[in-house]
């Protein structure tokens, strides 16, 4: 399995040399705000303002089409594991692992 974007997101930005938060897409200098290179391609869920993550609870610029908010390396990873696809949208296999967690996650009934 590869590693995480978490680990191999670039970390500075190459337009005015600010380091990149990890959890966004936009680098943060007022005067630059570029899209790193590895989310260049996704600048349709890249937003202006922020968000909560739905899976880790940070604050994030990347929004999916269905409104849930997802940190860059999170969202890099699940394009990359075909939990998300082209059109920026929760697939089955993301549908079928969440079920799995959530149920492996539940009480046990009595």
């Amino acid at each position: 399995m590869p590693k995480s974007y978490e680990f191999t997101l670039v970390r500075e930005c190459a337009y005015c040399g600010e380091r990149f938060s990890i959890g966004y897409a936009r680098c943060e200098n007022p005067a630059c705000g570029k899209i790193r290179p590895e989310l260049v391609r996704h600048e349709t869920v890249v937003m202006n303002n922020r968000g909560i993550c739905a899976w880790s609870g940070r604050n994030t610029d990347v929004r999916l089409p269905n409104g849930d908010w997802l940190w860059a390396p999170y969202f890099l990873d699940a394009l990359r594991a075909g939990w998300i696809n082209s059109d920026y949208r929760y697939t089955s296999h993301y549908m079928a692992a969440k079920s799995r967690r959530t149920a492996a996650n539940a009480p046990a009934r009595v």
